[in-house]
């Protein structure tokens, strides 16, 4: 403890303490144009930098924003020494701009989208302390040349080379051909950098040197203050989280006992529970749990996209920006939260599931060492995340994302919000987990987001240090741990209506046998999901180098990979699969295993394949009807994406076989070598092909990993069996036609509009889903057995059933009785699975 109060006192000291020293004279500004959102970033800097004039003759220089009033006069200003920060408009006359330059030039207006970059060959200060390529693109604007070669471009425009902003007069003239007003270019003043540049532009016109980004008092970056603040917080935290743990452990030691009491309401446990078909062990668990949740997507897809696509984007936090940053920001701390984990989330359900035949007492202890764990390292982590960021990233290329990360990584506070669903899979209560999937992913996201970001983008416009993009962008992070601690007081309550009792996993009886299995498992876990999280944090810093205009493309590319999130109602079935395979294989059921990873490949297949084709029909006329003109390019994204997203199975399916089978150590070397590829390519094809690359890179990564995961698990795990037809040919045929229908009925009911583009997708994604299921059992997509266990499980998934046996049961069923080709391609081994299961339900102990 001594070590941690010394480590957070040096970080106060050190970086929190010292603070920049500013000019002891302030710079008299004669301020004219529009003053409503260029003279607000003058006056952030504070009364001691700049200080306002109303005689131009007084001034120490002259900020001209939109209007040149008195040309004459303030040419012959100039000519004293005065500096000059322009700012173009509409307004703004050739012959008047040549008067007050002095120089001959030519002006074009011009108002197409173009990205900004600094010129590599110019050696100004200016093209390192603002992080060009992270600007919004600029469309309103003036277009100017010149044949003299005495003024000097400083940034120009990635498509065309154009100057956006240039100097002159020796330096003391600074001239920007954008439009900075209420009505154009929005999104560049929403820019974190925005305020910075109006003070930096100012600083030099004077011929000063800025204060860095960093120390610059209007900055959207934690200052001394903050830091202090931040890092008292984090000792508090860390110091009360050990004290209670010390107490809890003591508590614990002392009454083994209360491990008897896994459950908590015996008589509806044994009169209801158990006599549930939850309790037998098959396929049906999983399939139950993957029905429930498909029901709940289908239902909920709709209004997800179009909250993601139109009213997120347009009406709540029309920022690109903002939204490019979450994403990048939630895509580089995987990594850390993942390493930090340990795994110890999956060796939880994998050993729960493996202990509750014989020995559920020690699988609970699994879920003990999780919760403790997860609050004692979380604790540490996020103390040494703030402190790193708060003190070396403001000074970084990654400064404007800083607040950002620091609210991302509170939600790692306490850190167990996911136990319960952690442990209803791993008792393979599958409904009530996979329902909390969708809350955390679907259901909550559309109702805190809009509390949330709508109160922190006004809060933002109040503050214009922020702005109402950086302070939507605060929003999401608030949202983000709103949707956790939801989602934990809803699994808290399933998982007592389940009749267990949630109480005992916040106990600590967990002894040293139990942390050494459990992170020599969940080590290995661990590697394999910090080689996808280094993957995508690698694909971060590429981007961040090499991408032109990254922000907006990354909010585009993320608009478009919303999309490809609708593939991962497939990882609610894998998931499932997972300690499924688990429980049979540590008991000596090899067949059963063998039967789940079939029946796994066959589900993933079949809805990858309607999934596929309902957006490949629907997604790009929806973008472009629905998200308007900032976000035009994800409907170009969206189209390979969705190819990719539609054969990622194979892969996951694969991942899943490798825990379950007790060897996550393919999994990490498998996943790390995918990783390898992607970011191999990506790194030697972007600078050529832009985001084109990532594509490419994504492809070779994605089909190298999913093959060779195949013949890894058939050598190391168990035999692999894989039933083409009902698991590929049935999907792919059935997807084709299905494309074919709704490419054709989609093309007469889109008009190009919102109400149209929102009709198409909702024709494609639910009432489609019957006919996709109808003609997948008219080309043989079943046989007798496996049809028979959908209808069981149909009859597990509850308050959903109606959705589950009309939308899917019944139309395939009929499909199936009018196919020629029914049962002529069986799953031949799943006699065989359902005796093996019927003999592990008997030896399962009661709780």
């Amino acid at each position: 403890m001594k070590r941690l109060t010394l480590f957070f006192l040096l970080f106060a000291l050190v970086f929190g303490i010292a603070s920049p020293v500013k000019a002891s004279d302030p710079i008299r500004v004669y301020y004219a144009g529009d003053t409503d959102l260029v003279k607000p970033a003058l006056t952030l800097s504070g009364a001691d930098v700049f200080t306002f004039v109303d005689d131009p003759s007084q001034a120490d220089i002259l900020f001209l924003n939109g209007v040149i009033p008195a040309p004459e006069i303030l040419a012959s200003i100039l000519k004293s020494g005065t500096g000059l920060v322009l700012i173009m408009s509409a307004n703004i006359t050739q012959q008047d701009l040549e008067t007050l330059l002095g120089i001959p030039l030519t002006i074009t207006l011009k108002d197409d989208p173009v990205s900004l970059v600094s010129l590599e060959k110019v050696n100004d200060p200016i093209e390192t302390d603002i992080i060009w390529n992270g600007s919004p693109q600029i469309r309103a604007r003036l277009q100017i040349t010149t044949p003299i070669s005495s003024v000097g471009p400083l940034v120009s425009t990635y498509e065309s080379g154009e100057w956006l902003l240039w100097s002159a007069n020796n330096g003391k003239a600074f001239i920007f051909n954008a439009f900075l007003n209420s009505e154009d270019n929005p999104q560049f003043q929403d820019w974190a950098y925005y305020n910075y540049l109006i003070y930096y532009l100012g600083i030099r016109a004077h011929g000063q040197a800025p204060l860095s980004f960093a120390d610059y008092p209007g900055s959207p970056v934690p200052h001394t203050s903050d830091k202090i603040a931040l890092l008292g917080i984090m000792f508090a935290l860390i110091v009360s989280t050990f004290v209670i743990f010390f107490f809890v452990r003591r508590f614990s030691l002392k009454h083994p006992e209360e491990l008897d009491r896994i459950v908590s309401d015996r008589f509806l446990f044994e009169n209801k529970v158990e006599k549930s078909n939850w309790e037998n062990v098959g396929f049906h668990r999983p399939l139950g749990g993957f029905l429930v949740a498909l029901s709940i997507g289908l239902i909920l897809f709709i209004p997800l996209i179009i909250y993601q696509n139109l009213i997120l984007p347009t009406y709540i936090l029309p920022s690109a920006q903002a939204l490019g940053i979450w994403g990048r920001v939630t895509q580089f701390f995987n990594l850390t939260w993942y390493f930090f984990d340990m795994g110890t989330s999956v060796a939880f359900i994998k050993y729960l599931s493996e202990y509750r035949v014989h020995d559920p007492k020690k699988g609970i202890q699994y879920g003990q060492l999780f919760i403790w764990w997860q609050a004692l390292s979380g604790a540490i982590q996020v103390a040494i995340v703030i402190s790193l960021a708060t003190t070396l990233g403001p000074r970084s290329v990654y400064a404007i994302y800083i607040w950002s990360v620091v609210i991302h990584s509170i939600i790692q506070l306490p850190g167990f919000y996911q136990v319960m669903r952690h442990a209803l899979t791993g008792f393979q209560r599958l409904d009530y987990s996979r329902f909390l999937d969708i809350s955390l992913n679907v259901i909550l996201p559309m109702l805190v987001q809009p509390i949330f970001v709508t109160i922190m983008f006004a809060w933002g416009k109040a503050h214009p240090i922020f702005g109402g993009s950086m302070g939507g962008l605060l929003g999401l992070g608030i949202a983000a741990y709103a949707a956790e601690l939801m989602t934990f007081l809803v699994g808290f309550w399933l998982y007592k209506r389940a009749g267990y009792n949630a109480r005992i996993l916040f106990l600590a009886h967990f002894d040293w046998e139990i942390v050494k299995n459990s992170f020599k498992f969940g080590v290995f876990e661990m590697l394999g999901s910090a080689a996808w999280s280094a993957g995508q944090a690698a694909e971060i810093w590429i981007t961040q180098a090499r991408l032109i205009n990254y922000a907006e493309i990354w909010g585009n590319w993320v608009l478009a990979q919303n999309f490809i999130f609708a593939f991962n109602v497939t990882q609610t079935l894998n998931d499932g699969v997972m300690p499924a395979i688990s429980e049979a294989i540590s008991n000596g059921k090899r067949i059963l295993s063998q039967y789940y990873s079939v029946m796994a490949y066959k589900y993933n297949g079949l809805v990858s394949a309607f999934l596929g084709a309902v957006l490949l029909a629907v997604a790009p006329r929806f973008i472009i009807g629905a998200s308007g003109v900032e976000f035009q390019r994800a409907a170009v994204y969206v189209i390979p994406l969705i190819i990719w997203g539609a054969i990622q199975f194979p892969s996951w399916v694969g991942d899943n076989v490798q825990l379950g089978s007790n060897k996550p150590y393919l999994k990490s070397i498998l996943v790390f070598a995918e990783q390898v590829i992607r970011v191999i390519f990506a790194w030697i094809l972007l600078r050529r092909f832009q985001v084109t690359a990532l594509i490419i890179a994504y492809f070779i990564g994605l089909l190298a990993k999913g093959i060779t995961a195949y013949f890894v698990n058939n050598k190391f795990c168990y035999p692999q069996r894989f039933y083409f037809w009902q698991s590929l040919g049935a999907p792919i045929l059935t997807g084709l036609v299905h494309f074919g229908i709704l490419s054709w009925v989609t093309s007469y009911i889109w008009k190009g509009d919102q109400i149209t583009s929102v009709l198409i997708f909702l024709i494609g994604i639910l009432p489609s889903f019957p006919l996709y299921m109808f003609f997948y059992g008219l080309f043989g997509g079943w046989d007798t057995g496996t049809l028979a266990e959908l209808r069981q499980s149909v009859d597990l998934t509850g308050g959903v059933r109606w959705i589950t046996n009309w939308g899917f049961y019944q139309p395939t069923a009929l499909g199936a009785r009018l196919s020629p080709i029914n049962n002529r391609f069986p799953i031949s081994i799943r006699d065989n699975a359902l005796e093996e299961a019927r003999q592990l339900t008997i030896e399962k102990v009661k709780l």
